[in-house]
């Protein structure tokens, strides 16, 4: 299929020539545009998916057309990925009014999110990350409690990136569909592949699918090789050639790590893995902890795991299991033989979650505990005058 000329953008101003406050509202302006826009390609692949259903046979508009699928002609057309093309599917049949089998118009299945997407009030890819959330809670969970969780994670959508929303949306349906996280989880350690590619330019690609438990172990090993670096000492001196500066990028530190993990299990006659200090927090209610029943949190895993798995995982000695009352305090931190130096450190990060400085992402790994007032002016070393840096 032939693809039409694109039309030229009007209004196109210098962004060099504007103030700052000029761009951040033209970049915000831009963006509600493309929400708008959105919006409009939403009910477009409504219209794709009604005239390509599959009662119509060869005569569907995508069968028609050459195409397998309403996703396959939505990304050829639209030349984006077939998973955005899908995404777009599933929102448009989520927010689309329905037919009963004997003809009755039906609302939408999610109404909230169809108003929010119409609106043009979040993008496409939150109301598809709510959408499939709510979609795998459904068949055990009460209609006015997916009620209101979809109410809830719209209204946090609109406030919030996609990342933050497909996190909460997330937890909304564990919370809702308790029995389903062993299945869910059982279903992800399944699914963990290895795929190894040479490129052209020799190198060679590892594309690892990990569940969250192993990712954890994982992210564990490699945010420890990362974070010595990033705290070491650096005195850019050619009198010291011991401190300057590590030329390599995070990127290129992290990548080493995994080396120097393989070379140590394939040369080393010892047992031990000389990694430094490495930590992983479970994050769970103690009446997840005493029953064995409900969800559980790993620090830096996107993905929830079901307390089961949190208690096999805290018999782990390299593991501390933080347990939270109902109102969120620290009640035990457990026992580990490769804590932080101090249990200060420990609580520290556990409150943090990280660098607390601003809008930084850097994970408890690649911090530094730091007085707020310094102790060498009188600041005392305790946790309220504490900071993950």
């Amino acid at each position: 299929m032939s693809h039409p000329t694109p039309l030229l953008v009007d209004e196109l101003i210098d962004p060099e020539a504007m103030s700052d406050d000029e761009l951040l509202g033209a970049l915000e302006e831009g963006f509600a545009r493309r929400h708008e826009a959105d919006s409009r390609i939403v009910r477009l692949a409504t219209a794709i998916i009604q005239r390509s259903r599959s009662s119509l046979g060869a005569g569907g508009l995508a069968s028609k057309t050459g195409y397998a699928s309403p996703a396959t002609l939505l990304a050829d057309i639209g030349r984006i990925s077939l998973a955005e093309a899908h995404r777009i599917c599933r929102v448009a049949e989520g927010t689309t009014a329905r037919r009963s089998l004997i003809g009755e118009h039906l609302p939408a299945e999610y109404p909230v999110v169809a108003e929010a997407v119409r609106g043009a009030r979040i993008p496409v890819d939150s109301a598809s990350a709510i959408i499939a959330a709510i979609a795998q809670a459904s068949p055990r969970a009460d209609a006015i409690h997916l009620e209101a969780a979809e109410r809830a994670l719209v209204q946090f959508a609109v406030e919030n990136p996609v990342d933050a929303v497909r996190k909460l949306a997330a937890c909304w349906r564990d919370a809702l569909d308790v029995d389903g996280i062993e299945p869910r989880e059982d279903e992800l350690v399944a699914a963990r592949t290895l795929h190894r590619t040479i490129l052209a330019n020799g190198l060679k690609r590892y594309r690892l699918d990990l569940d969250p438990v192993s990712s954890a172990f994982m992210d564990a090993a490699i945010d420890a090789q990362v974070g010595v670096v990033i705290r070491a000492p650096r005195f850019d001196s050619p009198e010291d050639d011991e401190n300057v500066p590590d030329p390599r990028a995070l990127t290129q530190i992290a990548a080493d790590a995994v080396v120097d993990l393989a070379r140590h299990g394939i040369a080393c006659v010892t047992t031990d893995v000389p990694l430094p200090s490495a930590t992983i927090v479970v994050r769970m209610t103690l009446e997840s902890l005493i029953g064995g029943r409900g969800v559980a949190q790993i620090d830096g895993i996107e993905q929830p795991i079901s307390a089961t798995t949190a208690r096999r995982m805290a018999a782990d000695a390299r593991l501390i299991p933080v347990v939270l009352g109902g109102s969120g305090e620290v009640l035990d931190l457990g026992v580990s033989r490769r804590l932080f130096s101090t249990a200060q450190r420990v609580a520290l990060a556990e409150r943090d979650g990280g660098c607390a400085w601003g809008n930084c992402a850097r994970p408890p790994s690649h911090t530094e505990a730091h007085h707020i007032e310094w102790w060498s002016r009188g600041g005392e070393t305790n946790l309220a005058n504490g900071t993950s840096l």
